[in-house]
């Protein structure tokens, strides 16, 4: 075990002291592979509140991030901060407490499925992909439906396709 590792606390220093609190800033790159780009995580800030508790230790955290993102309609980047918290208990028969894994889960589902840089994102032109935001085309894109290719197919009286 990596005593020097930030996220490491020794069991008996916790629990010698009654609880321990930390505020840690953290290089972003500890948790890049997190994510499917590497880039996207700018800032990891970190609160941990350890209280004792009869034969165990309490983890109350907060992790406060700032990533950078795309709009999932016009791709636009966009820079965003996220917060969420965690707790985790740990039985006294450790000598350590590694918080690192607890940490990247909850680093690794801040970041929202679908991010938009605001609600009237207009997106991009599925015809030309201009970014309907900033500019206006004349493209038609009234023919683009999910199952317009199957306006022209003819069934048969037996159900498969005609001829």
């Amino acid at each position: 075990m990596q005593e020097n590792t930030p996220l490491v606390f020794k069991y008996s220093d916790i629990e010698e002291k009654g609880g321990l609190e930390a505020k840690l800033s953290l290089d972003p790159a500890l948790y890049a592979d997190a994510f499917d780009r590497p880039d996207i995580l700018k800032s990891l800030r970190l609160e941990l509140n350890f209280s004792v508790g009869g034969d165990s230790i309490l983890l109350e955290g907060r992790v406060y991030a700032e990533m950078d993102l795309e709009c999932s309609r016009c791709t636009d980047p966009i820079t965003r901060a996220y917060e969420d918290s965690f707790d985790e208990v740990y039985p006294d028969t450790l000598e350590y407490v590694d918080t690192r894994e607890v940490v990247r889960e909850t680093v690794a589902l801040l970041a929202p499925i679908k991010v938009l840089c605001g609600e009237a994102c207009k997106g991009r032109c599925l015809v030309c992909g201009i970014n309907r935001n900033r500019e206006t085309c004349g493209c038609t894109t009234g023919n683009f439906g999910a199952f317009n290719a199957l306006k022209g197919l003819k069934l048969g009286d037996d159900g498969k396709t005609g001829k």
